[in-house]
């Protein structure tokens, strides 16, 4: 029997127990995730007009940013083995391996959705018209991903917190689940308008015209990119992803 079709059959068989309790919800949970996760990696769950940009398997159509060293070289701007990939379509970095991750492709105007799930303390981002070339919360433009209730960041710029435009704008808070649970997020580009949606609360709605600080300008060049590449960007925790689409606009 196909894996995917045994994981419905022991959802309908402990369901069928009859049994209460939190650790028979938190099985079925658990369970419902593993289908999901396994349905999405196949391609099975894409809406109308999206595509998987992770295929679940290997890395094709991605690659790490680019590095200088002070003789000139070039290199990968990855950290010890780079993203790690698990049963279920899962990418995932961890405090040692990761780096920061793009697209191979640039991308304008786009709907980019995925899940993601945090740990304690956890740090990453999502770079969009970046260049794979010097900071993308810079030279491109990070959306900051984050477990907002970490004890380690209570007392962050709003402008820091999960779903902000980084260092730019601040997004509204409260949206996450728990540590440990799935979380949806669209991360909506048109022309100078950014939008993130999380868990169906639209936490950032904001254009990037209104920023006429010289200075903030100045430190932030990318807020005038046209298109870019779309990157994860870690820093040094434990992050999983999946379920990673984009529709262009």
């Amino acid at each position: 029997m196909p894996r995917i079709h045994r994981l419905i059959a022991s959802v309908a068989v402990v369901a069928g127990l009859g049994v209460a309790g939190s650790s028979l919800l938190a099985q079925n949970q658990a369970v419902r995730d593993q289908i999901g996760g396994i349905a999405n990696a196949q391609g099975s769950d894409v809406e109308g007009g999206y595509t998987q940009l992770f295929n679940g398997k290997d890395f094709t159509g991605w690659r790490y940013g680019i590095t200088k060293g002070k003789d000139g070289k070039e290199g990968e701007n990855k950290a010890g083995k780079g993203y790690q990939i698990r049963e279920g379509g899962i990418l995932y970095s961890t405090k040692s391996d990761g780096g920061n991750l793009y697209t191979a492709k640039e991308y304008g105007d786009f709907s980019f959705r995925f899940e993601f799930k945090l740990t304690a303390n956890a740090n990453n981002g999502i770079g969009i018209r970046a260049p794979l070339t010097g900071d993308s919360a810079y030279q491109g433009m990070e959306i900051q991903v984050l477990d907002d209730s970490g004890s380690a960041y209570t007392k962050l710029r709003p402008e820091q917190y999960h779903g902000s435009v980084y260092d730019v704008f601040a997004a509204k808070r409260g949206s996450q689940k728990p540590v440990g649970e799935w979380n949806t997020e669209e991360i909506h580009v048109q022309g100078t308008k950014v939008k993130v949606t999380v868990n169906g609360q639209v936490i950032t709605d904001v254009d990037l015209a209104t920023v006429t600080d010289e200075k903030v300008l100045k430190k932030h060049p990318g807020l005038k990119n046209a298109k870019g590449h779309i990157g994860f960007l870690g820093h040094g925790a434990e992050v999983e992803f999946r379920n990673i689409r984009i529709k262009e606009l």
